[in-house]
């Protein structure tokens, strides 16, 4: 081989082998995660509707789940031999804390932390007791007349991950869908591709978007009732995108190319499978 061609092939060859590994890999997670239909079964209304409805649309929404004995997610909870005691609340909560304490985003929210307050750890993971539920901040001065009423508490939603993800809705008794949070791109990268892609870039970046982590009522599985009864864990993922009129219609919207946009899928599955697999080890 001559020395042009050998280098060539050196400067070559590892990019392509992992491109490889990385699409045999999303192969494989796509194979054992299929996308869920997305609708009231499966997802909230709140977390497929933009942030700014007036101003933003949603193309890319992504539903995966995986089936688990049910007593493997008791097991994270207070009451780990109590399935009477096991609502939707508790069993969302438990499998919040697992996503976000899991090995992938420890390491994530650590690197994070490490840029931006010089210390390599997570921050809150919703290991606390207070898990995933607004933080107090304070109690202020009221206008009501009423010195009973004199100062009411005023809270704030809670932030994940140095900030990263802030919870929207914690799991609660109000909603069957678990916890939902909310992450948001930087305006500077945001605004330089908008400004490109008027000028003809094909593609834009996202403003942010949402993550909703529920957990779906046990069933039973025929030819599997001394294992269960089961559950479906869900980890959904969607991303906003300005609306810029110059571009038309939604159907016309700039976004992410695709195979930036199958990366993000693959990475939601990952963190779905990296969980799932922390779960059923303990």
């Amino acid at each position: 081989m001559a020395t042009g061609a050998r280098h060539v092939f050196f400067l070559l060859a590892p990019p392509v082998i992992g491109g490889y590994a990385i699409h045999r890999r999303i192969n494989n997670l796509e194979s054992r995660y299929p996308r869920l239909t997305v609708d009231d079964s499966t997802s909230s209304l709140e977390f497929r509707t933009a942030s700014s409805p007036a101003t933003q649309h949603s193309p890319h929404i992504d539903i995966y789940a995986a089936r688990i004995p049910l007593k493997v997610l008791l097991a994270r909870t207070d009451n780990p031999n109590d399935i009477k005691t096991a609502d939707n609340t508790t069993l969302s909560t438990a499998w919040a804390r697992s996503v976000f304490g899991s090995r992938l985003f420890r390491f994530e929210g650590s690197v994070i932390g490490f840029f931006t307050e010089r210390r390599f750890n997570p921050g809150d993971i919703g290991d606390t007791p207070d898990a995933f539920n607004p933080i107090p901040v304070s109690l202020s001065p009221s206008i009501d007349s009423n010195p009973k009423s004199s100062e009411q508490p005023t809270e704030k939603k809670r932030p994940l991950l140095h900030g990263v993800f802030i919870v929207e809705r914690p799991p609660s008794l109000d909603s069957p869908h678990g916890l939902l949070g909310s992450w948001k791109m930087a305006d500077e990268p945001r605004e330089f591709f908008e400004k490109i892609a008027l000028w003809g870039y094909p593609w834009r970046l996202m403003s942010g978007g949402r993550h909703e982590l529920s957990v779906s009522e046990p069933y039973e599985v025929p030819g599997l009732e001394g294992e269960g009864p089961f559950v479906d864990v869900r980890f959904a993922s969607a991303h906003d995108y300005e609306i810029v009129p110059e571009e038309g219609g939604l159907e016309k919207q700039k976004t992410i190319p695709e195979w930036s946009a199958r990366l993000h899928r693959g990475y939601a599955m990952l963190i779905l499978d990296v969980a799932v697999r922390e779960l059923m080890r303990k």
